[in-house]
This record gives C-alpha cells, sequence and structure tokens, in this order.
C-alpha cells in the first residue's frame, strides 16, 4: 500500500474540485484524484451555459425565479450568496482563458432558459462546460502545488478521534486501475465527487458517477439531506438502445425551439421550470402510449443553429436527423441530483475538516427543483467559499516547521555532534552483523497520543549518514497523532536504518513530547476562556534550546528570550545590584538601543508601581499571589503588558485564566514534559 501526505485532498475533478483547488494558497499542497481519466467528469457535458446575475437590478428577478423553481424549499441565505457572488466568479473565469460568446462589438452574449424571467445565461457555443473545465484544468496542471492522479477511486474515508473526542477526517483511501491501494492522509478533505446517475437507466450522466461521496460519507455518520430530490431533464435525445442519454440544452427551447406531439402539434409552454416541462412531456406520451415527443427548431434561426448549436446539429446529424430540417425525438432521462451531503454556506459537512461541494453537496440553493444553468455556478461559488474557509483554518492552525536554512546552519551541527557521540569510532554491533550494503524499510510508530515535533530533523539525521535515505513523512509537524499511527517510512541501508535509529528518535520523542505539553497548556488555557499567549523561559537544557523553543512554537505557544541578548530583563539581583526598581530601569533606559524592550520581574505591589512608573514596557508578576496579581494588575491599568511567571504547570495554569494578562510563561514547557514515545518496527530486509 503507498502512503500520501498532503494539506488537502480533492476528490473530483470537475470544475468544482479544480476550482477548489485553483483558489487554496500556492502554500497548500494538493493532491486531485479522478475516478476515471481526467475527461470523464459530467462538467464536461455541460451544454447551456452558467447563469449570472446581469446587475443589481435583476437580483430580485433572479432570486424569485431560483425559488419558484425549486417551489420556495430552497436555503435563501445559500441563494443569495450564489447570485451575489456569481459576477466575481464569471471574471474569475475569464481571467483563466474561458471564453464566453460575445457580440461584434465585444459585448458579451445572453442568452434565456426555461423558468428564467429574462435572458442571463453565459455560453460558449453549446459547450460551456467543456470550455470551462478545460480552462480549468489548464492552470491546475501548471500549478506547482497540485498533483493530479488519474483512474484513482476512493473507497472510503480515513478518520480519527480529535481533540474533542469527535471524530475529523485525516484523508480518502482510493484503489488504483491497477489494483494499488493508496492512503492520502490529509488536514482538509474536499469530496467533489458528482452526482448519482450511474444508478439510473436512463441517464444523461456519465456512468461511473455513483453517489460514491454520499455513500461514503454517510456510512461515517456525515449527515445527508433531501436524498429524494432528483431532477429529470426534459428532452434527450430519444434511443432504443441502452447507454447515455445525449441532452439537449434547455437553452434551444430559449432560442425558439418547442416541443410537439405525435400530430406536430405543441402541447405546452417549454420555458416553465424543469420538473413541470418533464411532466407535461411524461403525460404526453401516456396520453399517445408513445416512447418520446419531438422538439422543432422551426423557429431558430440557422445561423444560431449553426454557431450557438453547433455541436448539438452534429451529433444530431451523425444520428439521422438534421434539426435545420426536421425535428428530433427527444424523452426525459435523469440528469441532475439537488440532494446529497448537507453542507453550511462553506460548504464544510457535519464532520471537521471534510468539505463538500458540486453535484455530491447539498446547499440548498435548489430547493426541490433546479433553475436551468445554477448548477455550474452554484459548484464555482460555493468551491471558492470552501478554499477560502480551508486556507483560513490553514492559515490558522499552520504550525512552525524548520526553516531550512536555520536548519543547514545550525542544527546541523548540532546532529553531526550528535551522531559523532553516538558512534564515535562507528557502530560496531551493526557492522559486525551486517558488514554489507543491503536495502530496508522500516515504519516510524507511534506509541502515544501527542503532537509531533521535529519530523524534518528526523529526517535529516538519516540523510547526514546516508544521502540516498529515502524517508517518508506521513505527518506534519503540529499534527495530533494517535497511539500506533504511523508516522513515516524508512528505506535505505539497514546499517543506516539501524546506526541512525537512536539519535533520530531523540530529537523527535524530545520536541514532540515539549511540544505536546505545550498544545496541552494552550488548550487548557483557551478552555478556561483565557487569551494570554503562554511562552517558555531559558530553562532548557544546554544546547537544545533552539529545538525545545521550536518545539514550543509548534504546539502552539511562544518564545521568550532565546538568549540574554535578546531583551532586558531585569530580575532581583539586578534590581538589588542597580539600588532598586526605578534606578535599574531608568540604567537600561539610558545605555540600552530604543529597539530593546525592559521587562522586570517584580515580586510585590511597591515593585509593581515603581516598575510602571519607572516606564518598563512589560511587568513580570512573580510568585505572587492570586489576590495580589488582580491588584498588581490594577495598579499597571494597561501602561505595561503584563507577564505571569513562577512554578506554572499543566495542573495549575486554568487558575491563572481569570486574570487578563497578556502572557504567562512556564519553564516546565521545556523542562518538565518528558518525551513522546515512539519506535521504528517491522523491519523488512528488501535485498
Amino acid at each position: 500500500m503507498k502512503k500520501l501526505q498532503c494539506d488537502v485532498v480533492v476528490v473530483g475533478c470537475g470544475i468544482s474540485g479544480l476550482y477548489a483547488a485553483l483558489k487554496l494558497p500556492s502554500s497548500c499542497q494538493i493532491i486531485l484524484i479522478a475516478k476515471g481519466d481526467i475527461e470523464t467528469c459530467d462538467s464536461m457535458l455541460a451544454q447551456g451555459g452558467i447563469a449570472v446575475m446581469r446587475n443589481e437590478e435583476d437580483y430580485d428577478s433572479y432570486f424569485e425565479d431560483t425559488l419558484r423553481a425549486g417551489h420556495y424549499e430552497n436555503r435563501r441565505e445559500s441563494v443569495d450568496i450564489m447570485i451575489r457572488d456569481s459576477r466575481s466568479c464569471i471574471n474569475d473565469l475569464m481571467s483563466y482563458g474561458v471564453r464566453f460568446d460575445r457580440n461584434a462589438q465585444g459585448d458579451l452574449l445572453y442568452t434565456r432558459e426555461g423558468a428564467h424571467s429574462r435572458a442571463r445565461i453565459l455560453y460558449h457555443e453549446d459547450i460551456t462546460g467543456r470550455e470551462i473545465t478545460e480552462a480549468l484544468l489548464l492552470q491546475c496542471r501548471a500549478s506547482q502545488n497540485v498533483r493530479i492522479y488519474e483512474n484513482t477511486e476512493m473507497v472510503d474515508l480515513l478518520d480519527d478521534i480529535g481533540a474533542d473526542e469527535k471524530r475529523v477526517c485525516t484523508g480518502v483511501s482510493c484503489v488504483q486501475k491497477d489494483g494499488e491501494h493508496l492512503e492520502i492522509f490529509s488536514r482538509f478533505t474536499i469530496l467533489a465527487t458528482g452526482g448519482i446517475g450511474g444508478t439510473f437507466e436512463r441517464s444523461t450522466n456519465y456512468p461511473i458517477l455513483t453517489g460514491d461521496g454520499c455513500r461514503i460519507a454517510q456510512a461515517h455518520g456525515v449527515l445527508m439531506e433531501h436524498m429524494d430530490y432528483v431532477q429529470v431533464h426534459p428532452t434527450t435525445l430519444y434511443r432504443s438502445t441502452p447507454g447515455r442519454s445525449f441532452l439537449i440544452s434547455e437553452s434551444a427551447r430559449g432560442e425558439g425551439a418547442v416541443l410537439l406531439n405525435s400530430k406536430f402539434e405543441r402541447f405546452t409552454d417549454e420555458l416553465q421550470p424543469r420538473d413541470v416541462v418533464t411532466q407535461a412531456i411524461l403525460d404526453e406520451m401516456e396520453k399517445e402510449g408513445s416512447d418520446y415527443v419531438w422538439l422543432s427548431f422551426e423557429n431558430v434561426m440557422p445561423d444560431i443553429i449553426y454557431t450557438h448549436f453547433r455541436h448539438i446539429y452534429e451529433y444530431c446529424l451523425s444520428r439521422g436527423y438534421d434539426i435545420t430540417k426536421e425535428p428530433i425525438p427527444v424523452v426525459p432521462a435523469q440528469h441532475y441530483f439537488m440532494g446529497g451531503i448537507h453542507v453550511d454556506t462553506n460548504s464544510e459537512t457535519t464532520m471537521p475538516r471534510l468539505f463538500a461541494v458540486g453535484e455530491t453537496s447539498c446547499t440548498g440553493v435548489h430547493g426541490r427543483n433546479r433553475l436551468a444553468s445554477n448548477s455550474l455556478l452554484e459548484c464555482l461559488v460555493f468551491a471558492r467559499r470552501a478554499a477560502e474557509k480551508i486556507a483560513a483554518d490553514h492559515t490558522r492552525e499552520q504550525r512552525p516547521r524548520v526553516d531550512p536554512s536555520t536548519l543547514s546552519v545550525v542544527m546541523e551541527k548540532h546532529i553531526r555532534a550528535s551522531l559523532d557521540e553516538d558512534m564515535p569510532a562507528g557502530d560496531i554491533s551493526t557492522d559486525s552483523v551486517i558488514p554489507d550494503r543491503r536495502q530496508a524499510r522500516v515504519e516510524l510508530l507511534c506509541k502515544q497520543d501527542g503532537v509531533i515535533a521535529g519530523m524534518a530533523i528526523f529526517v535529516r539525521t538519516f540523510k547526514i549518514l546516508d544521502s540516498s535515505t529515502v524517508v517518508t513523512p506521513l505527518v506534519s509537524d503540529g499534527d495530533y497523532i494517535r497511539k500506533g499511527q504511523m508516522l513515516a517510512t524508512i528505506e535505505g541501508d539497514v546499517r543506516t536504518l539501524l546506526s541512525g535509529e537512536r539519535t533520530a528518535l531523540n530529537y523527535l520523542q524530545h520536541m514532540s513530547g515539549v511540544a505536546t505539553y505545550t498544545r496541552q497548556m494552550v488548550d487548557t488555557l483557551k478552555e478556561a476562556g483565557s487569551t494570554a499567549r503562554l511562552v517558555d523561559t531559558r530553562k532548557t537544557t544546554p544546547g537544545m534550546r533552539i529545538f525545545d523553543k521550536m518545539a514550543v512554537r509548534i504546539g502552539g505557544g511562544g518564545n521568550h528570550r532565546h538568549n540574554l541578548s535578546d531583551a532586558v530583563l531585569l530580575k532581583d539581583n539586578h534590581i538589588e545590584a542597580a539600588g532598586g526598581v526605578r534606578e535599574a530601569v531608568l540604567a537600561a533606559r539610558d545605555r540600552c538601543s530604543f529597539m530593546a524592550k525592559i521587562e522586570v520581574e517584580c515580586e510585590n505591589l511597591d515593585m509593581v508601581r515603581d516598575a510602571v512608573e519607572a516606564g518598563a514596557d512589560v511587568v513580570m508578576l512573580d510568585n505572587m499571589s492570586h489576590a495580589h496579581m488582580k491588584r498588581a494588575i490594577e495598579i499597571i491599568d494597561g501602561r505595561a503588558l503584563t507577564e505571569i511567571s513562577g512554578n506554572v504547570t499543566r495542573e495549575n495554569v486554568e487558575f491563572l485564566a481569570d486574570l487578563g494578562v497578556d502572557f504567562i510563561s512556564s519553564g516546565a514547557l521545556t523542562h518538565s514534559s518528558g518525551i513522546l514515545d515512539m519506535s521504528m518496527k517491522n523491519l523488512q530486509v528488501l535485498g
């Protein structure tokens, strides 16, 4: 089984999936997967066009048209969002190279479709979906942060228990065409798996669209909505043999095509909502005992047929019908699914970190029946909202990682010294048993729940020993990991794996222990309602400070001074030597750069008053009682930043939450955290 890691996995390469990928930040590593080849998505089949609000005066009628078509069962908030965001999405598409049809003066052309009170549909000939999909696909292929896997079918979601004991989506499990299993671990997952047409005998959809996203999400307890809301399109070209039905675009009726019965008499208003027109056709077929009705293009100008409906004309001609001279037989067929995975206005499902967009989702825009050409627009608007929500969460939750330049200069020396310390004259145990190179693979497993930190250092340790070693991390710094979870695979010379194991684990276990302890304290403060920033101190193991402080940041905390050269911190001995708080602050202010902050460690209220009046930038309340700290904060009254320090631990930090200070510092983050237990197991010698 192959395992991959990314920030966002998008399941489906139709318009919604592609657009979501493009709207995510370039800092996100994205994997796009397609069940079949990249061309086999229903977005490619969309003929008519994409609706857009023409101007502000069009809002009310567009809103009413959408609600009326949906039998007023629409989610009004979602309809409002879609309509108001429509023009910016269209502008986006044009910036990506989408060519909507224009007149000789270069103005955009609009057509009308069923149940629209005016012409507000943009189009490209009669292959609008293909035009948009290919333009977005071209952009995705050119993006350095996007990898595309075709012929890769999602078979399950990956999930785990989150910090609040609620199941969280952690990626997808897939099977590729050649039978290889693939697990893709991701921070966020977007389902864009399309509709359900493949489950119907007669449908305009591709047969591979079998509702996979809905089925799999529902099996994981994700909320579904309106699973019985299935739309039938009134006009597909009749065929007596099985196979996907060829759609005759709604815009054909918008441009004047009419429906006729077997007597070639018009029997309905063709511009009513789809479900109404469909029922009229079915009633007429039943009354006449026929398998189809006729659609006549007699009222449509030939030049419109040859341009706007060129592909419909050519397809019908290939089937023996010339729509410029004769009507064609049409019959209703399943076309669209208005229900699906329930999502909020940001396209997030009821499972954290799992999003759904496009036809597999239910945004509530369509109600019981979709208004023509709202599907592509809904795909774009809510795919973009999903991307924006993920981008915000990704930025907020992204943990600091090892900076490559820092790693190469400072940490490189430390890692090499640690390896030299562990094997000053080689690894005699390994060398005596395995004298020759042999390729092997081993798994890194976690034996405790916690927060991972230091993965880059773990990787670098093996690379220093042998640059050909391949370490494949399955998690990133800052991820919450579970007991028994595989964190990485390491493949290379078995001697390298054995010799580097302890040093690499020492770094990773120690840093992950610090990050885990820090995250626990940060979460405790947050749950208690505190907005204070938790920071570390200089109580670190000699030589390990850069690793310790990095782990604190990864765990969600912040750093106090890195060293004595960073800032002025006047402690009790400084104050005594200077002759008092005022004297110490004034001396420091006189001699230090204006860029340096001055902090004073205060043990009583008199020192607090002196520090504030002398102009200290930060006042540290050191080992003071809770009552005295409250009084001290009143004295400071916002004139300086405030910090609490002194024996702050995981067990007592919540009792400081109500004080409203700016910072809480704890030496326990680095001197009392312990390690997060891990091991390298399941070693396999490959040759």
